[in-house]
């Protein structure tokens, strides 16, 4: 092997950790975020929270993409996620209704469902990001309809490999 090409994966490699750690804070401030006992008000702050997440690991990679091009990603890949993602944070966010043990049971699985959602995305995001790093994807691919289906694709994945977890 080549030192040049030795050098390259060393520096992917560091690259992946610091993108794997910017993603075990998002994931743990994210559950935080969800365990809110205020139904429906930790929606707007998980979305901001997984796109700044998406622009850590963009800057770890030295991915240059603007922040509508983020918001666009990180809703797509949800949108992906389907009615499972969905249903769980309208049922969880309901029981928060319910004075007491609701508020509390519905922070505590919207909590949980909020680190999920966020281990994926930032687990896909970095898998479209080493696409990028190593030639298979552009950075103007990133935000087209290619980039957002290879996102909503991996999204999906990282989603059934959290559950199982």
């Amino acid at each position: 092997m080549d030192l040049n090409k030795e050098l390259r994966e060393l520096e992917l490699t560091e690259l992946n950790e610091k993108a794997e750690n910017a993603v075990a804070v998002a994931v743990a401030s994210t559950a935080v975020t969800g365990f809110v006992p205020i139904p429906f008000a930790d929606a707007p702050l998980l979305i901001a929270q997984q796109v700044g997440l998406m622009a850590s690991i963009c800057a770890i990679y030295k991915i240059d993409i603007e922040k509508d091009g983020l918001k666009m990603l990180a809703t797509a890949a949800i949108g992906a996620g389907g009615a499972v993602v969905v249903g769980k944070t309208l049922a969880t966010n309901l029981l928060k209704m319910i004075p007491g043990i609701g508020t509390a049971a519905g922070g505590v699985v919207s909590g949980g469902t909020a680190g999920v959602v966020t281990l994926a995305m930032g687990k896909a995001f970095i898998e479209v990001c080493k696409m990028v790093k190593v030639g298979k994807l552009s950075e103007a691919d990133l935000t087209s309809s290619k980039g957002t289906e290879i996102m909503k694709q991996q999204f999906r994945e990282q989603l059934t490999k959290a559950k199982k977890k």
